[in-house]
């Protein structure tokens, strides 16, 4: 078992979050991006399905409508929705988009999660018709259904999906190789394999095992709640909600097994349970006086928040708190950022230069929300502050 850092705590940095529009909100916005092609429109996902395309500029009105799946988009508990979205590397050419999101399943009072395909027509717009469903998960409940879909560096999509929900993983399904529930997946979307509309990479770490999914990257997980790669590093970053006390931050490795339902965080949590060899620790952990549900966030890779190059921004849902995790030589130090400007981020987002975009609602129960941008405060002479991009 890997020995646990314990994070030094040190003061809170002089960020905030500034609105990137002056005239325009949306409805429970849960995640923006951009496609890789034209760097000055961000996209904004709406939890319900709806998903709208937007320039940077402060004082635009407009947004224009990109897709529009709410009539497969189905939201019987509150964790479900269009979860998140993500584009192809050559969207330019192919116009391939990806989403992941909770569609009716007609034979239960639950939904199943769904990785589907969507094409770009000429119009620029996305055609519902060219949907192609690329893996269906069936979920026992209503939450933990994850989850983020993104491309790696090596052009290949990972998804995270939670445990399957209720509490305390009744099904065991952290642990249980032969269920995609509780992992994080890495499938080939490029090349079809015999009845699948992906293919399983041979590197894949179970590949060939018996009584195991092949298309498992990692396991052991209860709800990753966004991951992102590190531009510079390639490393894979993610945020495990928590069951009762412990809220992590993991570094995702291939065929990396994160303890749940043996494990919350780091504490024993199952003690019935026998304890394999070789969990891999998080991070970073936070208890239940900081917060209550975790939104990972990205490595800052960006040039305006020089003192910031290489920390991790992470946030908790419920308290409104963010910070700032830098891991180093000398181990793992957190601080507290943006005290003054408190919101339930749904989750981050990166520039094509790096900066930090945020998804957040005006509080954890509102439904409308706003684009932020993380930026430096600095006082002047006289005492003022003054916003610095």
């Amino acid at each position: 078992m890997f020995n646990i850092i314990f994070p030094l705590l040190v003061s809170a940095g002089q960020l905030t979050f500034e609105p990137v529009h002056e005239n325009i909100s949306f409805k429970e916005p849960i995640q923006v991006l951009y496609d890789g092609v034209d760097n000055t429109h961000m996209y904004v996902v709406e939890k319900d399905g709806v998903v709208y395309s937007v320039t940077d500029e402060k004082t635009t009105s407009k947004k224009n409508k990109f897709m529009d799946i709410t009539d497969r988009v189905v939201v019987k508990n509150s964790e479900e929705g269009l979860l998140s979205l993500a584009f192809h590397p050559n969207f330019s050419e192919n116009k391939l988009l990806y989403v992941w999101y909770t569609a009716d399943n007609p034979d239960s009072r639950k939904n199943n999660m769904l990785l589907s395909s969507f094409k770009v027509n000429e119009e620029g717009v996305v055609d519902n018709s060219s949907e192609q469903i690329l893996l269906t998960v069936k979920q026992p409940w209503g939450n933990h259904n994850g989850g983020t879909v993104l491309f790696g560096s090596d052009g290949l999509i990972y998804l995270s999906i939670g445990d399957g929900g209720s509490g305390g993983d009744p099904h065991g399904n952290g642990q249980n190789k032969s269920t995609l529930l509780g992992t994080i997946v890495r499938i080939d979307v490029n090349n079809a394999q015999e009845e699948k509309a992906y293919s399983i990479p041979t590197d894949n770490p179970f590949v060939g095992e018996k009584n195991t999914r092949e298309e498992i990257w990692a396991y052991g997980l209860r709800n990753v709640w966004r991951m992102s790669f590190d531009k510079d590093t390639g490393k894979l970053w993610a945020g495990d909600v928590g069951q009762h006390d412990w809220e992590e931050i993991d570094i995702i490795e291939k065929g990396g097994n994160y303890g749940w339902k043996i494990r919350e965080g780091a504490h024993e949590f199952d003690s019935k349970a026998s304890v394999p060899r070789g969990l891999i620790d998080p991070v970073h952990e936070y208890g239940r006086r900081d917060g209550g549900s975790v939104t990972g966030g990205y490595v800052y890779r960006g040039s305006d928040l020089k003192d910031y190059v290489g920390h991790y921004f992470f946030n908790d849902y419920m308290s409104g708190r963010t910070w700032a995790l830098h891991q180093g030589e000398d181990g793992v130090s957190v601080k507290r950022i943006a005290i003054d400007s408190p919101l339930a981020v749904s989750s981050f987002g990166e520039t094509p230069t790096g900066e930090l975009l945020i998804c957040g609602f005006k509080n954890a129960y509102g439904r409308k929300g706003k684009i932020y941008r993380l930026v430096s405060v600095e006082s002047d002479s006289s005492g003022n502050e003054s916003k610095i991009r």
